[in-house]
């Protein structure tokens, strides 16, 4: 491959679907300005996980908590 030509990239989307039983937590992540929402994988036989969360992330986490709002006030 030449200087001019691109890096292709791949990667795999992965969907997760929580039960009530999953243990999740919220700490601080492994650097600064990032929190992280945990879900350890002996809960889920593992197959845990960790998504960090910066202030950018804010809005959009608001718009998620919106809507699951939404959904219990619907039923």
């Amino acid at each position: 491959m030449n200087e001019t030509e691109s890096k292709h990239k791949t990667w795999t989307d992965t969907s997760y679907s929580l039960s009530s039983n999953d243990l999740l937590y919220i700490s601080n992540a492994t650097h600064s300005e990032a929190v992280a929402l945990k879900c350890p994988g002996y809960s889920r036989d593992g197959k845990g996980f960790a998504i960090e969360f910066q202030m950018q992330h804010l809005d959009i986490l608001k718009n998620l908590v919106a809507e699951l709002e939404n959904l219990k006030a619907a039923k």
